[in-house]
């Protein structure tokens, strides 16, 4: 698993347990994004939220957000139970999505700075 891969994960930590494509921040300490089917709630997530159209991913089946406020922790065991099974695996997002959330993260100031730095980084 590589930074900036998309795996889609089993999330039963969720109220309500479902399957998430989640982009890999960081592989060491499993900090992921969400995209979302729908923008999020609260006004500032949604506010910074960028928008990923069918068209620049191909696994999507509609128009999906990612919420640049927050990372992730997902366990170990639901990471390791996604990336046994290759169907999961939906490869790296494009690097015009890649500079998108970051710009997005760069912009505002939500982020913790510990979670901002692993996104920004290289």
């Amino acid at each position: 698993m590589q930074k900036w891969e998309v795996i889609r994960i089993f999330c039963d930590f969720l109220p309500n347990p479902h399957d998430k494509f989640c982009i890999c921040i960081c592989p060491q300490t499993n900090l992921f994004m969400f995209i979302n089917s729908d923008p999020p709630q609260f006004r500032k997530a949604r506010e910074l939220a960028i928008t990923i159209d069918i068209q620049e991913a191909g696994f999507l089946h509609h128009l999906s957000y990612v919420d640049t406020t927050k990372l992730t922790h997902i366990p170990k065991q639901l990471v390791q139970q996604a990336l046994g099974d290759p169907a999961r695996h939906h490869g790296m997002i494009a690097p015009f999505l890649r500079t998108r959330v970051r710009d997005a993260v760069s912009w505002n100031d939500v982020m913790e700075q510990a979670h901002r730095d692993k996104v920004l980084e290289d």
